[in-house]
């Protein structure tokens, strides 16, 4: 009987990590940036980061369906999605995406880069009593009394959202970190993007 449960929990667990071909570490064609794929539940995910020039995060976060029941084919197109989170104007995007591996082995990335602007709308709020400010000073001669009368004006924020100017589609290129060498050209593990100074 415990031979039994043995090889039952055995055939189990091999069943349990079968993953996605795609899922691994991947590089940039130039071998500056690596990422990690990961597969959950039939989705393919990656994610990284961009750093404006005073330090504010920009996050991209890519998700890809793929099939459960097999390995992603050569040529066969993933339709996805990519969120960005961008730190410096608070905006949040989700916008459709593309992945194509190739025939050669390489992982084709197609997504828009955004051009955007916050858009800000207020009103004013014009106080009909206005303002008054009395100053009573000594200038030398004698006491002086100045009073000052001025209208107050309130400006209250309606709405502000973040506007797409324009969907600038850019096709990026990964090739697959080979897990013995950790990539082929000394790119090493994993490192994060390092954060401007």
């Amino acid at each position: 009987m415990k031979m039994f449960v043995a090889a039952l929990t055995l055939a189990l667990s091999f069943n349990a990590v079968a993953g996605s071909n795609l899922e691994g570490t991947w590089m940039s064609e130039d071998g500056r940036a690596t990422v990690r794929l990961v597969e959950f539940d039939g989705l393919l995910t990656l994610n990284t980061r961009s750093y404006y020039y005073n330090g504010a995060p920009s996050d991209y976060f890519f998700s890809f369906r793929v099939p459960k029941d097999r390995d992603v084919q050569p040529g066969e197109i993933l339709e996805g999605r990519i969120r960005s989170i961008d730190g410096f104007y608070g905006c949040l995007f989700e916008e459709p995406a593309k992945a194509q591996l190739t025939h050669d082995g390489r992982l084709k990335l197609h997504y828009p880069l955004l051009t955007f602007h916050r858009e800000t709308r207020s009103v004013v709020d014009r106080d009909g009593r206005g303002g008054y400010r009395r100053v009573v000073d000594w200038n030398g001669w004698g006491w002086v009394e100045t009073v000052y009368h001025f209208p107050i004006e309130r400006w209250r924020v309606i709405s502000s959202e973040c506007v797409i100017d324009a969907r600038n589609w850019s096709t990026g290129v990964l090739v697959p970190v080979d897990p013995v060498d950790g990539g082929g050209g000394g790119a090493g593990p994993d490192f994060p993007v390092p954060r401007p100074q």
